[in-house]
């Protein structure tokens, strides 16, 4: 994904197009760039949403992202269900995207939203800091 995200397009030439499955409040903390984001209030709410908007895929490789990979496991099965044959997950989500990417992380703004003490993760997959600390 990394290599797809600093070329702006998968290894066969087509465009690239980044779908966010994750809740709306989880997305504030960071996301990809340019990334698609239905400001989900609860996952259920991904078909429905990915069926109004089937035609904006066409021509597009596109792959889902969540915090660990199960939702944009679900995502993708959706996508291919609706007939999006170029459609794929981030498999891990975006945790193993950070740990592969040695927290380098292309294309990736802010943080990660997690669900445990530490709120959020930084790409080095360290406790992110409080907004306005240093």
């Amino acid at each position: 994904l990394a290599r797809w995200i600093t070329q702006g397009h998968c290894d066969e030439g087509r465009p690239l197009k980044l779908l966010d499955t994750r809740n709306d409040f989880e997305v504030d903390a960071g996301g990809f760039a340019g990334a698609v984001d239905w400001r989900l209030r609860k996952f259920s709410d991904f078909p429905a949403e990915l069926a109004a908007h089937r035609a904006d895929f066409a021509g597009h490789t596109v792959v889902s992202y969540c915090t660990g990979g199960i939702r944009c496991e679900k995502a993708a099965l959706v996508m291919q269900d609706l007939g999006l044959a170029h459609s794929y997950q981030l498999e891990g989500g975006i945790l193993k995207y950070f740990e592969d990417t040695g927290g380098a992380a292309p294309g990736w703004v802010g943080d990660c939203f997690v669900f445990d003490e530490r709120t959020a993760l930084a790409p080095s997959l360290q406790p992110a800091l409080p907004k306005g600390c240093a």
